[in-house]
């Protein structure tokens, strides 16, 4: 990536989130928590934090394992101005 100098008034522009979703899904044989992790992308960049977490809870509900965390990734584009 080319070494861009950032200036004041550089254009941010939001794109699509993802949401995260880790799970405890038991012990291994070494003794250690077994983690595993569903990710969903295409989260629209302007709902609201408690509606992602509401759709994390309901995709927990299917699940059998005890969730950890709930992440939501945001993800925004830097454009230097003219």
């Amino acid at each position: 990536m080319a070494d861009m100098n950032l200036t004041p008034n550089t254009s941010e522009v939001a794109q699509m989130s993802a949401l995260r979703i880790k799970y405890d899904c038991g012990l291994g044989e070494n003794g250690r928590t077994i983690v595993k992790t569903r990710s969903f992308s295409n989260v629209n960049p302007e709902a609201k934090a408690i509606d992602v977490y509401n759709v994390g809870e309901i995709l927990n509900d299917l699940q059998k394992h005890d969730v950890l965390s709930v992440v939501r990734i945001d993800n925004t584009e830097l454009t230097p101005a003219n």
